[in-house]
Formats: structure tokens, sequence, C-alpha cells
């Protein structure tokens, strides 16, 4: 039987994917066309499920380039983190537990053959797991390998304050998206016009440091969610900032 908060929900994500919103905002969109190739570029792994799952991409003008960025954690996990926690499961016979995605992520070697090295390596879905493998295993040292962005950062810090029994410990391996988009634009200079920021990580971190590298940068930015019309409100809201941006106060837009 569904329930009324799994119909309000139904309903409410009907409304972000009504199909007469996407077409009108897409068509908002097209009629802003600056006369010249924009870059858009996304820094989550999520919007680029999205993007691809409602084929937004083919709905939105062909001046209008939408750019997959550095959005997965593990994709900017550094190999020497990944060095350290296979030492910690080979040298030093620690139970190590980190998330799937990562054990098959290779430096020296990846964290799955590990286990086929006679370590112990568990794949778990977050740290309260990795606090479970060291209750049920007092004997053993425990180690969980926490990769993540600022939206994995406050579940560690969050488990840690409640409290870890003393054979735990946690290898952190934690990314802010500030310091990403600044290296990003460092290294691409005039080549991107701005930016899609993830709806999740900005509902934890907040709009502060973003607002403070747009206004330094001079980069429009626009905070979304991962439905279409979310994008589509946030990738308008761009493209307007892009176009005429003395019309627009402020370089941070939360759709």
């Amino acid at each position: 039987m569904t329930t009324d908060l799994e119909r309000r929900k139904e309903l409410t994500g009907a409304r972000f994917r009504d199909p007469a919103a996407v077409r009108a905002l897409c068509e908002a969109i097209a009629r802003r066309a600056p006369g010249r190739l924009l870059r858009v570029m996304h820094v989550c792994g999520t919007h680029e499920n999205a993007l691809c799952q409602f084929g937004l991409r083919d709905l939105l003008p062909s001046w209008l380039k939408l750019v997959a960025g550095p959005g997965c954690p593990v994709c900017v996990c550094p190999a020497a983190d990944i060095d350290m926690a296979v030492r910690l499961g080979l040298d030093h016979g620690a139970i190590v537990t980190t998330f799937g995605d990562v054990v098959r992520v290779p430096a020296r070697i990846a964290l799955l053959e590990v286990k086929a090295r006679g370590g112990d390596t568990r794949v778990v879905y977050g740290i309260d797991d990795g606090l479970r493998v060291a209750k049920q295993n007092p004997g053993r040292q425990v180690v969980f390998f926490a990769v993540g962005f600022e939206t994995t950062a406050c579940t560690t810090a969050a488990a840690l304050q409640r409290g870890a029994p003393d054979n735990f410990s946690v290898l952190t391996s934690h990314r802010l998206v500030p310091p990403a988009l600044e290296a990003l634009l460092a290294s691409e200079g005039d080549g991107l016009d701005g930016f899609l920021l993830p709806g999740h990580v900005t509902a934890v971190a907040g709009l502060a440091d973003y607002r403070e590298l747009a206004e330094r940068k001079k980069v429009p930015m626009a905070v979304a969610g991962f439905e279409p019309v979310d994008l589509l409100l946030a990738i308008k809201e761009l493209v307007e900032r892009i176009v005429a941006p003395g019309r627009h106060a402020g370089p941070v837009f939360n759709a």
C-alpha cells in the first residue's frame, strides 16, 4: 500500500521531471544565444548521471557545452593514500574497510589485491559498518579508509564524535570542492564560463566558500539539485549571468 508520504514524494518528483517545464526551460535557454560557445562545468558525478539519464544535453542548444568535471571522489583520491591503505593491510595486519568503488582503484597495487595476498580488505557502505567490524573483531586493528567530499566527511566526523573502540581508526582522504574549483580555474584559464555546483555538498558546507571564490575569480556559479528542472533552472541562471552579467547581482545562485 502506498503511504501519504510516498504519494507526496511521487508528486514532488513528477513536478521536477515535468516535460512541459523541461521544454519551456530549454526554450528559454536557447533564446539567450550568446553568439559564441559557452563551456559550463559540473563537478558532481550525480549531475552527470542526471544529464545522461534524462538526455538533457540533446535538448540544449549546440552553443552550450556541459563539461564533466572531477566529481568522483574516488577519481581524485591520491595514489599515495591508496598505497598507505595497502600497507596498513599487508604490513600491519589491519582489517581495511572502505567503499566498493575504492578497492578497485590501482596505486602500486589495488586494495582488492591485498585480499589475494592474504590481507583482510572488506567492502562497507559507510563508517558505521566499519565500526561494526571493529566491535566484532576486538583483537584486530580495523581501519576505515574514508574517501569522499564534504557529504561523506560529515558522516565520518559524526561517527567519530559518537565514539569509537580503541581498535578502530580512520585513514582520511576527504577532499573539499572549492579548492578543486580554484585549481580548475588556474589550469583552464578563460576556458570555463561557469560552474554548476552540487546541491548536496552545498547543503552540508554552505555557500560562503563558493561565494568568495566566485567574487574573486569573477566566474558565475549556480547550485543545482539532481532532477531535470533543478538542473535546467541553474543552467538558465548561469547562461543569463554569463550573457548579461551586469543585470544579475551576486555570483552564486541556489536553484
